[in-house]
């Protein structure tokens, strides 16, 4: 496990000293305000499955989410139809689902898919939570 440092100021947790960031979390209140209701239960249930797993931080602002333990490991956007849902893996997976793919670093590529039902949020867990287990590592 690498060498952990503390914000001083907002006490989160990074994998990099002195790693630049927003300080505070946001609140999920002001993120869900004015969203279509549709959208905001599959974000609830998206966020029920991410709290179940532990560790998770998430971290909002105005129309998007951050999934991270001590790296991000997915982000979230309230799009007019959908939630943009973006996940880091260490490997391509080439699925209908996904409708953009984009390598990030050697070890992490982007998996950007559109969620508008409750079959693709259940489509796009595993793939979640694959993310998540990586970014344990």
């Amino acid at each position: 496990m690498p060498t952990l440092w503390n914000c001083p100021r907002c006490s989160r947790t990074f994998r990099r000293p002195e790693q630049p960031h927003s300080c505070g979390v946001g609140r999920r209140k002001d993120m869900l305000k004015g969203k279509p209701e549709r959208l905001v239960k599959l974000y609830r249930a998206l966020e029920k499955s991410l709290k179940a797993w532990g560790g998770v931080e998430i971290v909002s602002k105005k129309r998007y989410a951050l999934f991270r333990t001590t790296r991000v490991f997915a982000d979230l956007v309230f799009m007019k139809d959908a939630l943009r849902l973006a996940i880091l893996l260490d490997r391509e997976v080439r699925k209908p689902l996904f409708f953009k793919i984009g390598r990030l670093s050697a070890h992490r590529i982007g998996h950007v898919a559109k969620v508008r039902s409750a079959a693709e949020l259940r489509a796009v867990l595993p793939y979640l939570k694959e993310a998540h287990s990586f970014a344990l590592r």
